[in-house]
């Protein structure tokens, strides 16, 4: 717990430098990763009609000169200049076509409902989830929920990073990879009391996923197989989810704990992830890009009401012989 503090404490500054450096730049109405994929998150106000089909596709080319990196992609934007115009040339599949957009200056109000919610948020997450584990450091459920907040909040700080300038790249895919096994792990401390099965599977969890951390790492500059990696990632995380919710349900039904204390971790989750799972389902149907603040917001949920749930828990002491059960 205290090397994870400490490398927080050591990716929080730069990374909210290198964030609040954007304000007053020439900016194109995109974001986009080191890969040069154009991402989905946003505001309204950066809506241009064309952009709903450049979403997940990757920058080729600007005004018709090839780019092989994200910073060339930049320093091409920032020629231009503020007033100016670009044309992107993205592909996606086999798919080539071109996208003009006007440069203008990434705003402060651009900052505050972009990157400022990643950059609150992960900090949010990194004290409470620490602030817990110091206060019921005995207790696996409490372990699990620090990993979730850890592995949450490290990849919502370097998340602003992920656009520019990519000092953090390796981190947040490693961070962003470790979410579903950190999910996992919560899911095996708690509501059913962990066995020795439970610490072995939580290890290999967290071996397989750093596995596909770093192969998200190697392989990103080939959007295939990264995107593939990528919902990978996601569909994992949405089976953790699941598998949590199901043993909490389960839980609940045969009164294996206090019901408040149960509704209390599920309501924790649901209302936590309930917004990611809206917008995975309707991203389809959505006209404009996904709001950071409405994604981010209620994640705050899961370790306040799984706080209040766990911590009011009575400490429990190792049963004879059990040294090695609790992950």
């Amino acid at each position: 717990m205290i090397g994870a503090v400490a490398l927080a404490a050591a990716v929080v500054v730069p990374c909210a430098r290198n964030a609040v450096a954007w304000i007053g730049r020439p900016f194109a109405g995109v974001l986009f990763a080191d890969n040069l994929i154009v991402v989905s998150i946003g505001r309204a106000s950066w809506r241009e009609p064309q952009l709903r089909r450049a979403e997940w596709a990757r920058i080729v080319a600007i005004d018709g000169t090839p780019v092989e990196t994200a910073a060339a992609a930049h320093a091409a934007i920032e020629r231009r200049g503020i007033g100016g115009e670009v044309t992107f040339t993205l592909r996606r599949g086999a798919e080539l076509f071109r996208v003009r957009l006007p440069v203008v200056a990434f705003a402060r109000r651009d900052f505050d409902e972009v990157f400022a919610p990643m950059l609150v948020m992960g900090v949010a997450l990194m004290v409470m989830g620490t602030l817990l584990a110091w206060l019921r450091p005995a207790l696996p459920e409490v372990r699990g929920l620090f990993a979730v907040c850890a592995s949450l909040g490290l990849m919502l700080v370097t998340g602003p990073d992920q656009y520019g300038p990519y000092r953090f790249t390796p981190l947040y895919l490693l961070a962003f990879a470790s979410v579903p096994p950190a999910v996992f792990h919560l899911a095996a401390t708690y509501p059913w009391r962990p066995g020795r099965w439970a610490g072995r599977a939580v290890v290999a969890a967290y071996a397989l996923f750093a596995v596909i951390g770093a192969l998200l790492i190697a392989l990103r500059f080939d959007p295939q197989v990264f995107l593939l990696l990528l919902y990978l990632v996601y569909f994992a995380l949405a089976n953790a989810l699941l598998l949590y919710m199901g043993s909490l349900v389960g839980a609940f039904a045969v009164r294996r704990r206090p019901r408040a204390e149960i509704s209390l971790a599920l309501a924790a989750v649901l209302a936590s992830s309930g917004t990611g799972v809206v917008a995975m389902v309707t991203y389809p149907l959505l006209t404009e890009p996904i709001s950071a603040i409405w994604l981010i917001a209620p994640i705050a949920l899961l370790p306040i009401l799984s706080g209040i749930a766990f911590v009011g828990l009575p400490s429990r002491a190792p049963r004879p012989g059990a040294a090695g059960e609790t992950p």
